[in-house]
């Protein structure tokens, strides 16, 4: 058979409200909030819980939910044969679409794996009880329902769908059981009455007084809960639009506030009790025509509706490992389907909050199995095909647009930074993740009337969304900006800093082009094999994005460019090795395309490293022989032509030129490029030059002065 397992320790402490401890959702569930909006005074607990309580009345006449006729399941494990999950020979049938599958059409359609845990693993006590009765174990007055430890020995029998149901859906055996009680008063005498006929908050309400709860307290907060499930569902969202005028709203709307600070009284005689039911049954039995109906309305308003199925849908998810789904799938969704009737769900619906259900599962449990993306996709087709069918709702319609738009949204938000968020270990997430976002939005922009794109929103430039490789570009280039900006920030690289050495800013800017090579390297290597299936040149657009982003950076340094011209042509050279680099990238990338790369190599704006080189050198010189120019102008002005001393018999100004010049030629050779021929001779000749003038400034000055030195 299917996937069977204990039922875990129950907490038979009346003061414990759940089933189970609610699993602690993580900083990501914040990042992706409910589409379907937020409904005040009810959170998830409430709507699982009034979800359990439609489920089981739904499905009240299903094997397995009422009575003592439970169904019991041959396990060939125990008898030394067959696998421990088929039948084997000589096993009863199982009645139609009731029982543990041996395999999951449901999740074999998602390609989602089974679990195939042991047979026994989903077992409980009770030979010839049922425990889901109300007297299935201790005595029949009791209001709670017993669960025995297995003994040695004792026979032990599958869970059936009621009791996996209240499992994952942690539900007390206190709540499940007064559920019943209530569908048993309720249903005395019309046991054929049909599930959306039946006003579930009102007749638990009417049946159920607080001597059945632990404390005042307990039942003070059950009552304002059901009030607040009326309140959504007949005043605040109803299916059947209200008149402002209506008295009943009015009525039942102050019973709803007095709630707030008392406990109403419910009892057969109580003013308010009586005042509460006739509001709350003309309310629910209106249709949209003014005429009969057969079917109230309380629970099938948007999005009250949707968060009741959405918590449902929820319970699929495996207790122990809640990125798993149960093996039991299949039946747990046949029997949802009995709920649709209430909530006013249909299959098209059903199809998008499942995926939204899937979809948010993967983001809740910290993305760590991408089997729940792929299921997401995989039921993406489902609401494709929906989403193009002509009798669509208006709900429906907005349903669609806001769920996939947070789909959009949340995948986008990775994409533009999908360095930051994906890396070798995971790049399968981001090859999931794409066919996702693309499918999304492809619905939205050709099935969604009126669907504003986020730049739109934002007032941005808007990106060409009718192309997914141009989609796909603003992805790369997004990414490839973030992951510059934060190597500057890891470089405390930011407009304001001011560094006091230049050499300092030198080390940086030649660091930083070393790691945006390395950064080039790992957009080759890791995405753009992924990326490239959505764009024929990934790997030149990342390519082309770096040099822009190092070029704009290499810009501002020669803009206050530092005095030492060694560090800057160190720089400039590392920055020509950084740019071939790149090219060369894009060039390999490009060999497949019409232009060869040339449209995208056009982007690149040459660093043209050589001839700002040539340009500084040459500046350098000039600066450098215009200062000899200066040294001559003073010794004219200046010059006393009186001996430094008698150990020294020369003048002072040719010792300050000697040794400037022979400062300058050793700062020449220390230039650590390769010179052209012409530069060199400019510096020599404009060196020779000013020596010639110094030495014929000399010679103007006469053997009067001269003689000084003899």
């Amino acid at each position: 058979m299917g996937r069977h397992f204990l039922l875990p320790s129950i907490n038979t402490d009346p003061t414990s409200p759940r089933l189970a401890p609610e699993p602690t959702r993580p900083d990501s569930a914040a990042e992706l909030p409910s589409p379907f909006g937020n409904l005040d005074g009810l959170d998830l607990d409430d709507f699982r819980e009034a979800a359990y309580e439609i489920f089981f009345t739904a499905c009240r006449s299903s094997p397995g939910f009422g009575g003592r006729s439970v169904l019991t399941y041959h396990n060939p494990s125990d008898s030394g044969g067959g696998d421990g999950y088929g039948s084997a020979p000589g096993s009863p049938v199982k009645p139609p679409g009731v029982g543990m599958a041996v395999t999951s059409r449901v999740k074999m359609a998602l390609g989602l794996k089974m679990l195939r845990r042991s047979p026994s693993s989903r077992r409980t006590s009770s030979c010839g009880s049922n425990p889901s009765s109300p007297s299935g174990s201790g005595s029949g007055s009791s209001p709670r329902v017993g669960f025995t430890v297995p003994h040695a020995g004792r026979m032990r029998r599958p869970l059936t769908s009621a009791e996996i149901m209240r499992q994952q859906m942690r539900v007390t055996e206190q709540s499940d059981n007064r559920l019943r009680k209530t569908l048993m008063r309720t249903l005395v005498g019309q046991m054929g009455r049909r599930a959306e006929t039946i006003i579930l908050p009102l007749e638990l309400l009417r049946h159920l007084k607080p001597s059945e709860f632990n404390d005042p307290h307990e039942y003070h907060l059950w009552q304002k809960r059901q009030l607040k499930i009326i309140e959504a569902g007949l005043l605040l969202h109803p299916s059947i639009p209200l008149e402002k005028s209506d008295t009943f709203a009015a009525k039942l709307r102050d019973i709803i506030d007095s709630s707030e600070t008392k406990v109403i009284d419910t009892g057969k005689t109580s003013p308010t009790m009586r005042t509460l039911c006739n509001c709350i049954v003309s309310l629910a039995w209106r249709s949209p025509d003014g005429g009969t109906t057969d079917i109230c309305h309380w629970a099938d308003g948007y999005p009250l509706n949707v968060h009741i199925y959405t918590a449902l849908l929820s319970s699929v998810f495996d207790l122990k490992d809640e990125t798993l789904v149960l093996d039991e799938i299949d039946e747990l969704i046949e029997l949802m389907k009995k709920t649709w009737s209430m909530l006013g769900i249909n299959r098209s619906m059903h199809n998008l909050c499942f995926t939204w259900v899937l979809f948010e599962q993967y983001v809740l449990t910290r993305q760590v199995e991408p089997d729940l993306l792929g299921a997401s996709f995989a039921m993406l087709t489902e609401v494709a095909s929906d989403a193009k069918k002509v009798d669509r709702d208006p709900i429906y319609l907005k349903m669609l647009g806001c769920c996939l738009s947070a789909i959009k949204k949340w995948c986008e938000k990775r994409l533009l930074d999908y360095h930051g968020n994906f890396n070798r270990g995971n790049i399968g997430i981001m090859e999931n993740m794409l066919p996702l976002l693309f499918s999304a939005t492809k619905i939205l922009e050709e099935d969604v009337p009126c669907y504003v794109t986020s730049s739109q929103e934002k007032g941005e430039a808007v990106v060409d969304e009718h192309s997914t490789g141009n989609r796909v570009d603003h992805y790369i280039r997004s990414s490839l900006r973030n992951a510059f900006a934060k190597m500057l920030e890891d470089q405390n690289v930011n407009g304001t800093t001011k560094y006091t050495e230049a050499q300092e800013v030198s080390e940086v800017l030649i660091k930083l082009a070393r790691k945006t090579e390395e950064l080039g390297i790992k957009e080759k290597d890791i995405f753009s094999p992924v990326l490239k299936k959505w764009h024929p040149i990934a790997a030149g657009v990342a390519a082309v994005t770096l040099h822009t982003c190092y070029g704009t950076l290499l810009k501002q340094y020669l803009t206050g460019k530092s005095s030492i011209l060694n560090e800057t042509v160190l720089v400039l050279q590392r920055a020509g090795k950084l740019e071939k680099a790149l090219v060369q990238l894009v060039v390999e990338d490009s060999v497949e395309c019409e232009d060869g790369g040339k449209t995208i190599v056009r982007e690149m704006v040459p660093y043209e490293v050589e001839s700002f080189i040539a340009r500084l050198l040459k500046q350098w010189i000039q600066e450098r022989l215009q200062k000899g120019k200066e040294y001559l102008l003073r010794a004219k002005q200046t010059e006393t032509w009186n001996p430094k001393s008698k150990t020294e018999p020369y003048a002072h100004s040719a010792s300050e030129l000697v040794s400037f010049v022979k400062e300058v030629v050793d700062s020449f050779f220390e230039i650590p490029v390769t010179l052209s021929e012409s530069l060199f001779y400019d510096f020599v000749n404009g060196l020779e030059n000013v020596f010639r003038d110094y030495i014929a400034f000399v010679a103007s000055c006469g053997k009067k002065k001269v003689s000084h030195f003899l």
